[in-house]
């Protein structure tokens, strides 16, 4: 009815433009020659000037026809009324009819060419409203899509997207009804309905019925599964009622294909322009789908991504808390914790120990200590509920809820029943503990979020109880070696105490000669470990001065490379084999017994002191003493004080050997001498001139600086080691020989150096002369002795602090030198 009206409209206003059109050429040239009637006198012969206005007037209102019409009734006016003579014109007038009709054609020509331009400015201006309006209808297109996808893309839910699609499509389109629908074959009666509309049900339904559920349309079901769009202007393929237009376009939906469907209830225009429109809108609402899509895959995989992480981070930390101690309660302790509270709000671990259940409880949370301590203090609780012994026993994990079904089955105390009833919701999942292949144990974890294990936490929680059980293997088996290894332990520790106690030296070795074992005093013997049977060999010195080819099985002397003047006595014994003992192996014993040579070398040097040395001085005392008491027999007085002479020589020869020995004799008791102060620049003097008077063949010289520290040591050994030296140097001189003695600062204290002019020291003896009885074989036959004087020095001087050696000097001659320490409180000063 609107649109008849307004044709109606347009009509009637044509028909009344057209009836004006007609009075107006009637009109203009009647008024015009009524004009030029009045007005004839004034305008003389110039009678066209009103037709002209009057043509002007009609072609500029009425248009060039009109114009053309009124030009036509001006003339034949003119020329029959108002142009003399009347009725009968002249040439004048006719030239005046054509100017005047030649005029108004112009005037009407004038007419045509801006009835054309106003016809092009008209076109130009509806096409430029054309385009406005299109840009227009782009612009609020845009905008609406602008706006649609900032909807959509704050819309958390599938069911949001669908909302805010329908909602902003419907209202861009002005559409009646639009709807959703999904073609979803594998789900129950083929999945062909309305998912979503929004809009009329019916003629007065309520407004935006939203979440309505209805079959999908077959023209739809053939949208969504071919996937190409539908368009009718005319009928409406969702109800099938004539005069309405509708749309479809294919939507992609997460649950399979879909269609996005609008309905007008009138005929519609759908233009390209529009389709194009209604299609973008179907595919931001499939962008958008497929962003969530997407985003909720991305959520996915980073949710099993972390809980990946999260579960291999409770693996790596079980394996961090169980590698790190093989303590069987240190472990025990450690268990229940793992897992916690990734897991569960709550660790559990049962271990059948002794007949009997012994449990732990851990718990990070501390609002569950009281629930933890009433588990811990009632085991077995837990582990025995329905079939789950059954299914622990068989080496598989369970889970399940501790609903108030279960909770009440238990045939426990009331304070668990009660405990478990403040954890509800809870889940319990229990793992079993395999210990060389049976199960000798459980751990459970309890979670009080309603949030059932999924598979992959019974998976982390089956490794956990798998690691467990290993590591409380591992723990008992460590602990039963710990407690062999400590008996074997405490008895290597009562051996090696033996062996310690022992002086004897012990090594063993296995079948390939290698030493395993040996105790501190055969390190001791062979100056350090060794290592096998070889390098022990190449260290020894057999009594035909060679290397041993093997260790004797009887005992043998033999002597040290390193240590010539030591000897050992190494005897081996093979141990037999044995079902513990594979290979042969061999003990081999050593013992020193340098002291006991040297014992045996001292008592037959003493022995041939006691002949020789003690025989000769006493054998001369004992003469001469016969001589000077003979009766009735006078001596030649030279003769009796030369016979006086050799006593006294013999007898001070005599009190210097017994000195010596009775030094020896306080060596073996443990020789102690004090440190008190000398003044050597008074002791050297005195003891040189005492000694010169016993050598009148030797000249003696003495030098002494006379600025002097006090020295720490005892005036007699000084003295007694001095006289050693000096007699030494006397009796090693030539006739006519010197002495000389000379007393000087040192680093170390006081030095006294003793040179003499005899043949010398060999450089290989420097050390071997201060051994006891030793008489080097190059200079023994030039003078006797007993060869001890210098051994009983080196001991005199070294009990007081000191050192002392022998060189030789350059040129010819020997060199003794022995150094004193300075007296601690002189030295303070």
């Amino acid at each position: 009815m609107r649109k008849r009206d307004t044709a109606w409209h347009v009509l009637h206003r044509s028909a009344i433009r057209r009836v004006l059109t007609v009075l107006l050429v009637v009109l203009a040239p009647v008024v015009a020659a009524l004009i030029t009637l009045d007005l004839m006198p004034v305008l003389g012969g110039r009678t066209a000037l009103p037709f002209l206005a009057a043509i002007v007037i009609v072609a500029w209102f009425g248009g060039p026809v009109a114009g053309v019409a009124a030009t036509a009734l001006a003339v034949l006016i003119d020329g029959i009324a108002l142009m003399p003579p009347y009725g009968e014109p002249s040439v004048a007038s006719r030239i005046h009819l054509v100017m005047l009709a030649g005029t108004g054609l112009l005037v009407d020509g004038i007419a045509i060419l801006r009835a054309r331009a106003e016809r092009r400015a008209r076109d130009a201006w509806r096409h430029s409203q054309e385009v406005l309006e299109r840009a227009d209808i782009a612009a609020r297109r845009l905008e609406a899509l602008q706006q649609l996808a900032i909807d959509l893309a704050d819309a958390a839910t599938v069911d949001r997207i669908l909302e805010v699609l329908l909602l902003r499509a419907s209202v861009a389109l002005r559409s009646d009804r639009c709807a959703i629908g999904i073609l979803d074959d594998a789900a129950p009666g083929g999945g062909r309905e309305v998912i979503s509309l929004d809009g009329y049900a019916g003629d007065k339904p309520p407004r935006r019925p939203r979440g309505t559920r209805a079959p999908l349309e077959a023209t739809l079901v053939d949208v969504a599964r071919n996937g190409r769009p539908l368009f009718d202007e005319g009928r409406s393929a969702w109800d099938s009622t004539p005069g309405r237009a509708m749309a479809g376009v294919p939507l992609n939906l997460p649950a399979g294909p879909g269609v996005l469907a609008f309905t007008w209830n009138e005929t519609h225009s759908l233009p390209p322009d529009r389709q194009a429109f209604i299609g973008a809108l179907a595919r931001a609402g499939s962008a958008a789908l497929e962003r969530h899509r997407m985003f909720s895959a991305e959520i996915s995989a980073l949710r099993r991504a972390e809980a990946a992480t999260g579960h291999l981070n409770i693996l790596a930390d079980a394996g961090e808390k169980l590698g790190t101690t093989l303590d069987y309660e240190s472990l025990v302790q450690r268990l229940p914790g793992l897992g916690v509270p990734q897991l569960g709000d709550i660790g559990v671990l049962d271990l059948e120990e002794n007949r009997t259940v012994r449990r732990v409880v851990a718990s990070a949370d501390p609002e569950l200590v009281e629930v933890a301590a009433i588990l811990e203090a009632h085991p077995s609780a837990i582990n025995r509920v329905g079939k789950g012994a059954e299914q622990l026993q068989a080496g598989r994990a369970m889970t399940f809820r501790l609903d108030d079904e279960v909770i009440a089955g238990l045939d426990r105390s009331p304070e668990v029943k009660a405990a478990l009833r403040r954890l509800a919701p809870a889940w319990l999942l229990l793992l079993p503990l395999l210990i060389q292949g049976a199960t000798s144990g459980v751990m459970a974890y309890v979670r009080r979020a309603d949030q059932p294990f999924d598979a992959a936490e019974v998976a982390v929680g089956e490794e956990l109880g798998r690691r467990a059980g290993r590591a409380l293997e591992n723990a008992r088996l460590h602990r039963q070696v710990e407690g062999l290894a400590e008996l074997e332990r405490r008895r290597a520790a009562e051996l090696s105490a033996v062996l310690g106690a022992v002086e004897e030296g012990f090594l063993l070795a296995d079948s390939s000669g290698r030493i395993r074992a040996s105790n501190a005093a055969a390190e001791r013997l062979l100056g350090g470990p060794v290592s096998s049977l070889d390098e022990l060999c190449a260290g020894l010195i057999n009594a035909a001065g060679h290397r041993p080819k093997a260790l004797p099985s009887q005992p043998e002397e033999l002597r040290l490379r390193n240590r010539p003047n030591a000897w050992v006595e190494f005897t081996s014994h093979a141990v037999a084999p044995s079902p513990t003992i594979g290979s042969p192996s061999v003990v081999i014993a050593c013992r020193d017994v340098t002291a006991f040579r040297r014992g045996q070398a001292l008592r037959e040097a003493f022995l041939g002191l006691l002949s020789h040395e003690l025989r000769t001085p006493v054998t001369t005392i004992y003469a001469a003493a016969a001589v000077l008491t003979r009766r009735g027999r006078d001596l030649d007085p030279a003769v009796a004080d030369e016979v006086l002479r050799d006593i006294a020589g013999e007898a001070d020869r005599l009190y210097r050997l017994i000195e010596d020995l009775m030094v020896l004799a306080r060596f073996d008791e443990g020789l102690e001498i004090g440190a008190q102060p000398v003044l050597l620049q008074h002791l050297i003097p005195a003891a040189v001139n005492q000694e010169a008077i016993r050598w009148p063949g030797v000249s003696f010289d003495c030098r002494v600086d006379p600025e002097l520290h006090t020295v720490g040591g005892d005036e007699t050994a000084i003295a007694q080691v001095l006289r050693n030296l000096l007699s030494n140097a006397a009796k090693y001189s030539p006739l006519g020989g010197r002495v000389s003695v000379v007393v000087q600062e040192d680093p170390d204290g006081v030095a006294v150096v003793v040179r003499d002019e005899g043949p010398g020291i060999d450089p290989s003896e420097a050390e071997r002369i201060f051994d006891p009885f030793y008489r080097s074989p190059s200079t023994a036959r030039l003078a006797s002795g007993a060869g001890i004087g210098l051994y009983v020095s080196r001991r005199l001087v070294d009990a007081m602090g000191g050192r002392i050696a022998a060189s030789s000097v350059e040129g010819g001659g020997g060199e003794f030198r022995f150094v004193l320490p300075v007296y601690e409180t002189d030295e303070g000063g």
